[in-house]
């Protein structure tokens, strides 16, 4: 059963639907600067920094949670405030679109970004708030980051592994490359098509660190 906080925030994409549907029907109404501020205010600002004033409330914790509602899961808030973007993916995309503004709206969630980051139009980052990115990063098309990996345990628990995702400066990440949780891309590394860094994986290491996921979820 949801706690009380789960179910507040899980009604939060509705909250954003109603409010961005009122700014656009005020814009309609008296087009202006104003109007149009507001707009983007509801559609890019409040989802951060409302998600930022509940890290302060109940910060998130890397590594393993229970999401099976026993307890308030920071990290399931965080999916709830973010749902919108993964509902309407070319609200990020139009942001990829100009120089800097990408990277200066994940630096809003939480993130470490650094300078010349080149963004496709098209990709996938599912935790805004858990990236370290460094300088002059090259991403191609269809690319996935993503910090959280989700598990039922075998006594029939929900878990969830969060980590961040580290890429290094100067590397370069192919088509529909995926980087999952707690992986890690060195700098200078050019990671192939289609290639999966898998949990808690450094690419380029011949050992990989699966075994240690699986120990976690256990």
């Amino acid at each position: 059963m949801m706690t009380a906080a789960d179910r507040l925030f899980s009604y939060f994409p509705l909250l954003m639907t109603v409010l961005l549907l009122v700014a656009l029907g005020l814009f309609a109404q008296w087009p202006s600067l104003w109007t149009a501020a507001l707009v983007l205010l509801v559609n890019y600002f409040v989802p951060p920094m409302v998600q930022r004033v509940m890290l302060r409330w109940a910060p998130l914790k890397e590594g393993v949670s229970e999401i099976d509602g026993r307890k308030f899961s920071p990290w399931l808030a965080t999916r709830h405030i973010q749902a919108m973007y993964d509902a309407l993916p070319f609200l990020e995309s139009l942001l990829r679109v100009f120089p800097g503004f990408y990277s200066m709206w994940l630096r809003m969630w939480g993130s470490r970004v650094g300078y010349g980051v080149e963004w496709p139009v098209r990709m996938d980052v599912l935790d805004r708030g858990l990236m370290d990115i460094g300088n002059r990063v090259v991403f191609s098309r269809e690319v996935e980051l993503a910090a959280h990996v989700r598990r039922k345990t075998d006594g029939g628990r929900s878990r969830v592994l969060v980590r961040t995702v580290r890429i290094g400066s100067y590397a370069f990440l192919g088509a529909n490359a995926r980087v999952s949780a707690g992986a890690s891309v060195p700098s200078n590394a050019a990671v192939p098509d289609m290639t999966h860094v898998s949990v808690n994986e450094v690419f380029g290491d011949a050992v990989r660190h699966h075994e240690q996921a699986e120990a976690e979820f256990a």
